[in-house]
């Protein structure tokens, strides 16, 4: 049986969010993104090799992905969609510092909506815009706010999964869908299978997470 999964991408307007969303739909880089309004969403069937309580197996996924707007008039309609979340990825800017000191606000937020950060879902971190470092647009030189060191500092003191620092728009396409099916994984290792089953009421099941570490890495 197959495992579906509701997966969301939230932080600031301008970090980035719409860019990975659509790179991995369509595999290309669009510099001239339009920030998203309310909230889009995409489904994707994925295939992996997965563990979960020491058995490994070879499982089909169902994953619900939604692009939510950062702009703060739309902060409620996005809290709307952590609910039933499975995994949440919380992108800031490295090159912008206001969107990494609201991580917090939006941790909070999400704790609001669905209680406190644990094994039941899974939030990772990613730093983007790593290939704006030390580079001039215009008459404009963007330059490091942000240090791994303290994006890692957050993740252990919150309970997050750290997933690097990336360029959407360099990142090859392989190597962002290879990311974000490490991601699943991650998921599923936390939560375990969540199945649909097809009756009339629809139910899903949720086992019992495993335990781990409180701030873990993506390979």
């Amino acid at each position: 049986m197959s495992v579906d999964y509701k997966i969301i991408l939230i932080g600031n307007s301008g970090v980035g969010k719409t860019s990975i969303f659509r790179k991995l739909d369509t595999g290309e880089f669009n510099e001239g993104t339009i920030s998203t309004i309310g909230v889009e969403k995409k489904t994707m069937d994925i295939s992996l090799d997965v563990e979960y309580k020491g058995k490994k197996e070879k499982k089909k996924f169902n994953i619900y992905f939604y692009d939510t707007a950062g702009q703060e008039k739309f902060r409620a309609i996005t809290k709307n969609y952590y609910k039933g979340s499975d995994g949440i990825i919380l992108m800031y800017d490295i090159t912008k510092r206001e969107s990494f000191d609201n991580v917090g606000a939006w941790i909070e937020s999400i704790k609001d909506s669905i209680g406190k950060l644990n094994n039941q879902y899974t939030v990772i971190l990613l730093g983007n815009k790593l290939d704006l470092i030390d580079t001039m647009i215009g008459n404009l030189k963007f330059k490091r706010e942000v240090t791994e060191k303290e994006a890692i500092e957050i993740c252990n003191n919150n309970n997050l999964v750290w997933g690097g620092e990336h360029s959407t728009k360099t990142i090859e396409y392989n190597d962002l869908k290879k990311l974000f099916e490490s991601y699943i994984q991650k998921i599923y290792e936390s939560v375990g299978p969540k199945i649909m089953k097809t009756q009339k009421n629809k139910k899903i099941d949720k086992y019992k997470p495993k335990r781990g570490s409180c701030c873990q890495t993506l390979q």
